[in-house]
């Protein structure tokens, strides 16, 4: 897969379609609104960050092309636009998804990554040699995104924002059509929702109290220093295995049995992946260096 971060060259369905011109194919007149049988969609996303610093935190979102009704169309190239609000998310990697059948490549393919948003333009072969149906969907550009500094900051409700094929992208700007036999067609749309939801402290895992990404003996041996001989503990919701809001023996027992008897639960969530503690209590987590 290649990645693009272009932003000189601006590619408009017009455009497309002037491109295959060139190339001698023929070009029929309209023939109805064939482009209200697919559907251009983007994936959303539910994203936990860290209020004090939300440039740490990241998304990415899946643009999809889906022919749901009608015969089935071969498509010869596509543009697209997907805007963002630019307070809130910064596109950083764009990466062409699209796999063409039989070993060919894209003729032409041109990314442009803006602040408020992503265009794409496709033409997949200028001499014809091949087309793409989408009866079943189809990835086409995945997106990465960083959360940005700004509204985020010390943030403490739900953000909930989207992401939006708009055709003002660019100068001049990008339309969102797809091609087919050398007309170019507007499809149906989908945005992608996307809630962004503040969290006090340091992502962690639970129950790992030596903080080194693991669950192992020694975590609840931490524990059990923690309690008993007054170890330092900086992220007091890791020790604190079965989530009930304070840090005691049963949660040393929780973590080694998670360990070592047979069917026994693990910790509470998060685990065994890195995440935050969505339970109010008094613990918190100031630093956990075991997650990112």
């Amino acid at each position: 897969m290649m990645h693009y971060n272009f932003s000189s060259t601006r590619l408009t369905g017009s455009m497309l379609l002037l491109l295959i011109l060139s190339f001698g194919m023929w070009v029929p007149g309209l023939y109805g609104q064939v482009g209200s049988d697919f559907v251009l969609r983007a994936s959303g996303a539910d994203v936990d960050y860290a209020a004090a610093n939300p440039t740490s935190y990241g998304m990415s979102t899946v643009i999809s092309l889906h022919q749901i009704s009608g015969v089935i169309e071969q498509v010869q190239g596509y543009s697209l636009g997907l805007g963002n609000d630019s307070t809130l998310l910064m596109p950083i990697i764009a990466t062409n998804l699209l796999v063409p059948p039989g070993g060919h490549g894209v003729d032409f393919d041109q990314i442009a990554i803006l602040p408020e948003g992503v265009t794409e333009g496709v033409v997949l072969s200028f001499p014809g040699l091949y087309t793409i149906s989408f009866e079943t969907e189809t990835d086409l550009l995945g997106i990465e995104y960083q959360l940005m500094d700004g509204p985020l900051t010390g943030a403490t409700t739900t953000t909930s924002t989207s992401l939006d094929f708009v055709d003002t992208l660019g100068s001049p700007p990008v339309d969102i059509s797809i091609v087919i036999e050398g007309a170019s067609y507007p499809p149906s749309l989908a945005s992608g929702a996307v809630t962004l939801t503040p969290h006090d402290g340091a992502p962690l895992i639970r129950g790992d109290a030596s903080q080194d990404g693991t669950l192992d003996l020694a975590d609840g041996v931490g524990i059990l220093q923690y309690l008993f001989i007054g170890a330092a503990a900086d992220c007091l919701d890791a020790l604190d295995a079965n989530d009930s809001g304070n840090v005691s023996i049963t949660d040393a027992i929780r973590v080694l049995c998670a360990l070592y008897c047979s069917g026994s639960p693990p910790p509470e969530s998060p685990f065994p992946g890195c995440g935050f503690d969505s339970t109010a209590d008094s613990l918190g987590c100031l630093s956990y260096p075991g997650c990112p």
